[in-house]
């Protein structure tokens, strides 16, 4: 909590010397002043004057003069109590430790300590790692001279830490590729084939990164999983080189060096030809729109990159390599080599002459080739096989948001949290919790989009769940969010709240995984939109697999309203402005001042407020006094009354137009099915005539729906591109066709 010098009026006391909160508040600010008021001159020198000076403690602030009562001065400690101290809490954060965290001597498991969270965040092109094991040093250092040895310290969350996991994981992916290519080629070809081909792969990604570097690209994981995207391609070259001076030194009907360049020129046509059908078929993927299009970029940028420095290095180092190389074992087989004698030879052509003998067996194949395809397209159509254009990820924690009603009070939500709280401390995999009341928990990418950020208030609760490591248990995260959803679900029943489990999404942050926007006409009041939004919202409830639905339409809060009554209030001499600002002054408090401190680094206000138990309190408000014109007090209670009702709700808009959101997510479902599910009940049961509602919203399924649709479009083009380039190829019309049906089959 922020240091405030904080002026607790007494309104009785304040009423007894004739003041009120306006005379206060005046007398506060007028005395805190230091002006430069000029200089002069005098004996040969230059004097500067000031008028002043500024407060420069609590106990200045106590002893100042805030009026005069019966010719004697009135000093603020008079009438009000001063406190040099935290301001008053409007936020409460603890952490509770679960079973998977080691607890140091003097802890309990399951039980809640206050807790202070410091969130950091790198500067734009820094190394996250770098700047994370930096910080890291820095807070060690800081426990040795400045940390108190009874205050505990925990990384909640590492960033830094994650990223370098990932980037080793793929780079160890990276190396297993790598060495899995070498094997198989050292298996079926030879060891020293294996070492031509494995020498292509790091000239072909040492380029390839060059490039990366080049056009603005990082090192992370989603510039390496296209590299490991190009590694399966950029090999093909190598290889049928290879392969192919192979089996003419093995043929021996030329001497090395013409066999050499005789195997190179006999495949040099279909591998440029391949190359570039790869090529055409990954630059599509440049223009996916959406917050898909980042993560699709590198793709469309490594690929064909490595693959023309693949055919380059297929033309030039791999010949060269594999004549130095193999030249010496150049005719030292006994045997000679013999296609029609070879193990795979024999087992291709007993399965393919039935089918080229038989018109009737071959039928029966493009016909099961074709059933087969279109079973497996229909798949995710009948629900078999979730459509998710990103699969769950497992990370290492999660986020639960108590959407608690609007007039909760902050206790209330550090309840609630604490009672989330101690279910959490007994799942085996969570090793600490940490609850945010009143304030949202620190901002990550996915929070960004949701704008968690703008939550605000004592009804705002948040809980960061910590698991164990991804190596210290054996079920993912997503696996133990369903796990504890019905528990923690029954929790949220008793306390009357919308609980929601946010997972750090795979790939692009969102709205939510679902979301609906219910319109209706024009001139149409915000109320029947919220009417027609219930029947929406009871699609998401009865549809299957969905969880965590709610809308963007705030729970009833209760307003007390002061209705001034104007004749008495103009009888009284006391104007409408003076009672409301006496009364925001009263509840609200107001910033009224500064105490000059030269050791504090920020701004030490004078807050000036009604104490807590008396402005909780209409009865007591009623005896708030303000002073007319003619020095008489006069009671709130005799200036008019006050009104409960209900606050207004806020409107929400989108292109102008109002409306209500309908959010929700899936249990371990695909949401495409989900959004099929929801649009059919739509059909069924309309909205009322001029209401209706889109499903065009901000969740994963769009994203999916809408990367098919680019890549679907990507694909047809690469398709035309393919398919000129084998005319130009062949010289034909009729075999590009055939090569063309294969290719969406496959």
């Amino acid at each position: 909590r922020r240091r405030q010098v904080r002026v607790v009026v007494d309104p009785v006391r304040l009423a007894g010397h004739g003041l009120d909160l306006a005379a206060v508040t005046k007398a506060i600010e007028v005395s805190n002043v230091n002006v430069p008021a000029g200089h002069f001159s005098r004996q040969d020198k230059e004097y500067v004057v000031q008028a002043g000076p500024f407060l420069k403690s609590a106990a200045e602030v106590a002893n100042m003069v805030v009026g005069v009562d019966n010719g004697k001065p009135v000093y603020l400690k008079d009438v009000a109590k001063i406190i040099d101290g935290p301001a008053e809490p409007v936020a409460m954060s603890t952490i509770a430790f679960g079973p998977a965290d080691k607890l140091p001597p003097g802890y309990e498991r399951g039980k809640f300590y206050p807790s202070v969270t410091i969130a950091l965040a790198k500067r734009t092109g820094t190394n996250a790692v770098t700047v994370a094991e930096g910080i890291l040093n820095k807070l060690h250092e800081l426990k040795k001279e400045v940390i108190p040895p009874n205050i505990r310290m925990k990384v909640t969350r590492d960033y830094g830490a994650t990223a370098n996991e990932k980037v080793n994981e793929l780079i160890r992916e990276l190396l297993i590729a790598v060495l899995s290519i070498t094997v198989l080629l050292t298996l079926f070809l030879g060891w020293r084939e294996a070492l031509i081909v494995a020498l292509a792969v790091p000239l072909t990604l040492a380029i390839t990164l060059t490039g990366n570097m080049m056009f603005g690209y990082t090192i992370n994981r989603v510039t390496l999983f296209a590299l490991i995207l190009s590694l399966g391609l950029l090999v093909d070259d190598p290889i049928i080189d290879v392969e192919n001076i192979h089996r003419h030194f093995q043929l021996r009907e030329h001497p090395p060096l013409e066999a050499t360049l005789v195997a190179v020129d006999e495949v040099r046509a279909p591998t440029i030809l391949a190359t570039f059908t790869v090529i055409i078929s990954f630059i599509p993927m440049y223009f996916v729109t959406g917050m898909m299009g980042p993560y699709m970029r590198p793709m469309p940028l490594n690929v064909p990159l490595a693959m023309l420095m693949s055919l380059a290095i297929a033309f030039t180092v791999t010949p060269w390599a594999t004549y130095h190389l193999l030249k010496k074992d150049y005719g030292k087989e006994e045997k000679r080599f013999v296609l029609e004698e070879t193990w795979i030879y024999r087992i291709y052509t007993r399965i393919m002459k039935p089918l080229l003998d038989s018109r009737r067996k071959s039928h029966l194949f493009l016909l099961g080739v074709v059933v087969l395809f279109l079973i497996s397209v229909s798949l995710p159509v009948l629900g078999l096989v979730p459509l998710k254009m990103l699969p769950f990820d497992n990370k290492n924690d999660f986020l639960v948001v108590a959407d608690m009603p609007n007039d909760t009070t902050l206790q209330g939500t550090e309840k609630t949290l604490q009672d989330f709280g101690r279910y959490l401390t007994t799942v085996s995999e969570v090793d600490n919790v940490v609850s945010y009341a009143g304030v949202n928990a620190p901002i990550d990418f996915n929070g960004l989009v949701r704008h968690y950020y703008l939550m605000k208030g004592p009804w705002v609760g948040q809980m960061r769940v910590n698991l164990a490591e991804k190596q210290k248990r054996s079920a993912a995260s997503h696996a133990i969010t369903l796990w504890i959803r019905p528990e923690m679900q029954k929790i949220a029943e008793q306390h009357h709240v919308r609980m929601k489990i946010v997972e750090v999404p795979p790939g692009p942050p969102d709205m939510q995984t679902l979301v609906a926007e219910v319109y209706g006409p024009p001139g149409a009041s915000y109320a029947s939109i919220i009417k027609a939004t219930q029947k929406v919202k009871g699609f998401f409830l009865h549809t299957k697999n969905v969880v965590d639905v709610d809308t963007s339409v705030e729970t009833p809060e209760p307003r007390l309203r002061f209705v001034v009554d104007k004749q008495k209030a103009a009888l009284s001499g006391i104007s409408e402005a003076q009672i409301a600002q006496g009364l925001a002054i009263a509840e609200a408090g107001k910033d009224v001042g500064r105490v000059h401190l030269a050791r504090e680094r920020l701004p030490l206000e004078i807050f000036l407020r009604g104490p807590l138990a008396w402005r909780s309190s209409i009865l007591d408000l009623g005896q708030l006094y303000f002073k007319n014109p003619h020095g008489a007090m006069v009671p709130l209670q005799e200036l008019g009354r006050f009104e409960l009702d209900t606050a207004p709700k806020t409107i929400v808009r989108k292109n102008l137009k109002r409306l209500v959101y309908v959010t929700g997510n899936t249990a371990g479902a695909s949401p495409v099915n989900a959004i099929l599910d929801l649009m059919s009940d739509t059909v069924r049961n309309p909205l009322p005539p001029d209401y209706h509602v889109n499903y065009s919203g901000e969740g994963e399924w769009k994203i999916t729906v809408q990367v098919f649709r680019d890549l679907g479009i990507a694909f047809a083009g690469a398709l035309v591109g393919i398919y000129i380039l084998l005319v130009l190829q062949t010289s034909s019309y009729t075999m590009p066709l055939v090569i063309m049906v294969a290719i969406p089959l496959t």
